[in-house]
């Protein structure tokens, strides 16, 4: 039987780190998963500490190619109905899937589900999401591309069913220095194919913050955004000129991130790159933020879920209920 969620973990020199994310997928509360991890090509002792989790886990090796190669390859492998993305460096709060199982149920099998996510210090212990509250927030957009609610994407936030990822054609062929944003153009290629449901709370991930988070590499980043736009001027991603302010305004949106960024670093140089390769990007992310502001949200919903029975269960139960309005 195959089960409901596929977990790939693309791994690459982290063995500080690789194993607790294995272990937090372990750890899961719903149990119909499995999990394929890819070694990116490790001369560390990686290989070693994957060998410890046995027919627990799926190891494919391949020659270091980056991590969109990597997730492909694990994709390839794949048998579950979605695929959860996790990047090495970060966890699962060990109600996620459980969370994702839910949202899957309640909102008719979504083409795409953004989790929620909360940073941690490395060497330090995540804070547990609280589950007292017996309820899940979330909001439901008809696609990724109507989005209100601002989020800081990154891939392990990702979860995609498997046969709309087929049909996508997968992530770019892109190498270890050049798949920066590979995020972003993952949520444009699907940015069309609904509905997309963003989790409020819990959060199901936690994202480690350490020194050699790509993030850390601006030039690396603004050269990833400049690719998107690159993309988009040739047509790569779906919805047409209907769709194009809104594509615009979603790599805008990281641009403009990244402008104020680079300007705080004194890199004034990158600044004006930026700005010159995605101006009217920028332009449609400015104006997008004015309507939000001034127009009507799609209001948040709330899932009441009793942990212990949807545990037993093994399958999400309950209503939805249209509570309160989502935040922008």
């Amino acid at each position: 039987m195959k089960p409901l969620f596929s977990v790939l973990i693309p791994t690459y020199n982290r063995e500080q780190h690789v194993r607790a994310a294995i272990e937090s997928v372990l750890a899961q509360t719903w149990t119909d998963f499995e999990v394929l991890v890819t070694d990116d090509g490790s001369t560390d002792d990686t290989p070693r500490t994957l060998a410890k989790f046995g027919a627990r886990i799926q190891v494919i090796r391949q020659a270091n190619s980056g991590p969109e190669v990597a997730r492909n390859s694990a994709a390839a492998h794949a048998r579950g109905e979605y695929l959860v993305f996790l990047d090495s460096d970060d966890l699962l709060f060990p109600r996620a899937l459980e969370t994702y199982a839910r949202l899957i149920q309640a909102f008719d099998s979504p083409a795409v589900v953004i989790g929620s996510m909360s940073g941690f210090a490395d060497g330090t212990v995540p804070r547990q999401p609280l589950y007292g509250s017996s309820e899940i927030r979330a909001v439901k957009y008809p696609d990724f591309l109507s989005k209100e609610v601002p989020i800081a994407l990154s891939n392990s936030r990702i979860v995609i069913r498997r046969s709309l990822f087929e049909e996508m054609g997968g992530l770019r062929t892109t190498s270890p220095s050049t798949f920066h944003l590979d995020d972003f153009n993952l949520v444009l290629k699907v940015g069309t194919r609904g509905p997309c449901v963003v989790l409020l709370q819990p959060d199901s991930v936690a994202y480690r913050m350490h020194e050699t988070n790509s993030i850390h590499d601006p030039r690396a980043m603004i050269d990833g955004i400049l690719a998107l736009a690159l993309a988009e001027k040739n047509g790569e991603y779906p919805g047409g000129f209907a769709r194009r302010r809104d594509r615009y305004a979603c790599i805008g949106g990281i641009a403009l991130f990244w402008v104020l960024q680079a300007s705080k670093a004194g890199k004034p140089g990158e600044v004006l790159r930026l700005i010159a390769g995605t101006f009217p990007m920028l332009s449609a992310t400015i104006a997008r933020k004015l309507r939000l502001f001034a127009g009507k949200k799609i209001p948040s919903v709330v899932l009441p879920v009793d942990w212990a029975a949807l545990h037993e269960e093994g399958e999400p139960s309950g209503s939805a209920e249209v509570l309160t309005k989502a935040s922008t």
